[in-house]
This record gives structure tokens, sequence and C-alpha cells, in this order.
């Protein structure tokens, strides 16, 4: 007998069974009570390598749905792969694109309700790119007990790239605000921009931004022994005072939670032979401690 036919015609009652099962359950689940749910998608646009689009465009499109249950909750499980907006043969200029319902997969017994948005008006325009001055935005007030000294931004100019009458249309480009409310220590950091609001973007590293503060005034004082402070050379030294006192600015919250290791004071005498020096004390504090002053500010040292 043909193996086609033996397949089949063997267990015949049980795959009438499950055949039977099946269109049941299929029945079922199409006759259950219809629900609505959305479905977004993402959109890639793909241009012309000499275009950019200049146009405010969605990043996702969304679908209404409605069938049974089961289904719309696989549906909204299912990974999607994006939208593709092909306009790689397009001019510049406007070109209205539309979105249907078949631009999603869906199961028999499932609908598109409504499409949104339906279509888009793509804006294409020539790729331009243009050096133009950073303004650094700074925010909020520093602590109080500190100023600040300076805060930079280098380089001072950026270079962008985007659509043409976007790049034509902006003179300078401001940093994200910097807020200093909390900064009680040096920081550098690299400047971010909101380029996306803009419609274009950095070509390049982004510049960095420094800024220096610096504590005016001490609210608490730290009693550091001579044998504690740590000497950079060679030899053996001794330090004729017996103590150091450091002046900091810092929160009554981060006192009690301050230990010893975190505060570390240092003499630079590497390279230097054995004698007699005055150095002056390097003071390393953590980021929420401000230094105001270390007394004195410098020692006798013994080499030996």
């Amino acid at each position: 007998m043909n193996p086609v036919i033996r397949m089949f015609s063997g267990n015949t009652g049980a795959k009438v069974v499950s055949v039977i099962v099946a269109i049941v359950l299929w029945i079922v689940v199409l006759g259950s009570r219809s629900t609505e749910v959305t479905k977004e998608i993402p959109v890639i646009v793909t241009t012309p390598g000499d275009l950019v689009v200049s146009s405010d465009l969605p990043e996702k499109v969304i679908f209404r749905l409605a069938g049974p249950k089961a289904f719309l909750r696989a549906i909204l499980d299912r990974p999607e792969e994006p939208i593709r907006v092909n306009l790689s043969g397009a001019r510049a200029g406007l070109v209205t694109y539309r979105f249907f319902a078949d631009n999603i997969r869906l199961p028999i017994g499932v609908r598109v309700l409504n499409v949104n948005p339906s279509s888009v008006i793509v804006k294409l325009e020539a790729q331009k790119t243009k050096d133009v001055p950073v303004r650094l935005e700074l925010t909020g007030s520093l602590p109080e007990g500190y100023v600040l000294k300076h805060a930079l931004i280098s380089p001072k100019n950026v270079r962008i790239k985007g659509p043409e009458s976007r790049v034509d249309a902006l003179t300078e480009l401001q940093t994200a605000d910097i807020d200093l409310a909390n900064v009680r220590s040096n920081l550098e950091l690299e400047a971010r921009f909101d380029t996306d609001r803009l419609g274009v973007k950095v070509d390049g590293a982004s510049p960095k931004v420094s800024i220096d503060v610096a504590a005016v005034q001490a609210n608490y004082k730290l009693k550091i022994k001579s044998s504690d402070i740590r000497i950079d050379s060679a030899y053996r030294g001794r330090i004729d005072e017996p103590a150091l006192t450091v002046y900091v600015r810092m929160d009554s919250d981060d006192i009690a939670k301050l230990e010893p290791a975190q505060v570390a004071l240092t003499i630079d005498l590497k390279g230097k032979t054995k004698g007699r020096y005055t150095s002056k004390v390097k003071v390393s504090l953590p980021p929420n401690v401000g230094m105001v002053r270390v007394v004195p500010e410098t020692v006798r040292v013994t080499l030996y």
C-alpha cells in the first residue's frame, strides 16, 4: 500500500476525533467575545544617501485591533519587525507615505479598526554640516558655603549635521541643564545636548565640561596626627608638627559617616635626598566634603 495512503488510513477513529476537537476549539475561540487592543510597531525610514528627513515623524504606528482575546494576547506578546518606509528613490521635497492594515500580520478572526497615523508627509532635504559655538547652561545654586570658581567647556565649538534648513536656523548649541544644587567638589563630565528636539546631530565627540567649586567657610575641623600623614620618599621621614588641622565644609548628616581612611594627607618629597625640607601638605577628601584650608599649610620634614 502507498505509504501516504497508509498514513491517513491508520488510526482513522483517533484522527477524526482530533480533527473534530480542533474544529470545535477553533469555533469556540472565534465565537468568544471580541475585545479591542492597541499594538505599536516602530517605523524606520530609508532615504537616499544625500538626503535626510527634516520633518517630524512618528516613531511608531498604532494599530487598533479587535478579535478573540486569545489571538489578541498572542499578538501583543509577539515582537514585531519595524515598518520600513523606503524612500531611497525619492527626491528632495515632500513625499506622502500611507500606512495600511496589511502592515501588520494578523490571524483569521482579528481585524484592524484603525491605523494612527494613516499617513505621514515626509520632507526630504540635503544634509549640511556647520560649526557653532556651545553655550553652557547651569541651573540651581551651589550648597551653602560653596562658590563657583569657574565653569568651562572645551572645545567651545561643536560641529552639527542635519537637514539644511535646521542647521541654518541654529546659531549656537545649548547644553542640557547642569544642576549645581548638589555639587560640592570639582566636576568633569561630557556635555549633553537635546539634539532630537532640534532635528540635528552632533558630528564627532561631545565637548567636556569642567566645573570648579570651592568651600568658602568651614563648619567642621578634622585633627590629623603627624603619624597618619604619608611622606612620599625613598627615606624615612619625621614631621616637626605633632598634628595638623583640616577645616572642611560638609553636611551634618555626612560627618557621622566620614571614615578616617577617607581623609588622606600626603607630603611629596620624591627624589629628595636626606635632609630637612619645608613642604606643602596635599589633602584628599571624599566628593561630598569641601576643603577650606589646612593649618599649618606647610610643615618641616626631616628625611633620614
